[in-house]
């Protein structure tokens, strides 16, 4: 695994342990399940891509989707959220 490769994990790493935090601390507030529902599979998400590119899969075929997968979560998580208000 190249320097570039491990850089990419790591920012998948920290975008999704930002993301999920941001998620939690919602949750805290409003206490209702979407935001939990969406950090738990932002963390999901960042631990399979990490997992399956630290098995051998390229990194770029799984960092990518996870990516954009997360923020798919967060998203509908926002949504739901603000329509049951």
């Amino acid at each position: 695994m190249s320097g570039n490769e491990l850089v990419a994990l790591g920012a998948l790493l920290a975008a999704c342990l930002f993301a999920a935090g941001t998620l939690f601390r919602s949750w805290r507030r409003r206490r209702t399940r979407p935001p939990l529902i969406a950090a738990i599979a932002v963390m999901a998400l960042g631990a399979a891509a990490i997992v399956l590119s630290l098995l051998g899969v390229p990194y770029k075929l799984v960092v990518g989707p996870a990516f954009i997968a997360a923020m798919i979560a967060v998203l509908v998580s926002a949504r739901t959220e603000r329509g049951t208000r």
